[in-house]
């Protein structure tokens, strides 16, 4: 087995309406692909939720010009279920990681809250603020 071999992202439902998305490694394409699977399963249950995503190293694309692209590719494939069901993303994110992970998330056609913390405590309250409280969903069991 290769050392090399690409981490995948970790779902999480437990929280459901709140998803979680961990990725604990850099996530090369295939990676980034699999987090976007996951997202387009939830959204495919045609219930409001949040996502929460835990970048342990920054995200993603920051350090590759090919993945923003497909990325931004694939949300404008989901763009008519991602204005129906996702309510916002907050990201959590390392401190010397938070400002460019905001610059590059505004570069993605999304039109809903969305913030970057160093935190996630912080990140989850913002959600239930921000999100799901208007939404009128409330999560017991954080």
């Amino acid at each position: 087995m290769s050392e090399h071999m690409s981490m995948l992202p970790e779902g999480d439902e437990t929280h459901w309406p709140l998803a979680i998305l961990v990725a604990e490694t850099p996530l090369d394409a295939d990676g980034v692909r699999a987090g976007l699977d996951m997202i387009e399963c939830w959204l495919r249950r045609e219930q409001p939720f949040a996502l929460l995503l835990v970048a342990a190293c920054g995200l993603a694309f920051q350090g590759d010009a090919a993945v923003l692209p497909m990325l931004a590719q694939r949300l404008d494939l989901v763009r008519e279920m991602l204005c129906r069901s996702l309510l916002g993303v907050a990201v959590v994110a390392p401190a010397s990681t938070v400002d460019d992970a905001r610059r590059s998330l505004a570069r993605l056609p999304l039109d809903m809250p969305l913030e970057v913390f160093e935190k996630g405590s912080l990140a989850v309250r913002w959600l239930c603020a921000s999100t799901l409280s208007p939404a009128g969903i409330i999560i017991d069991s954080l």
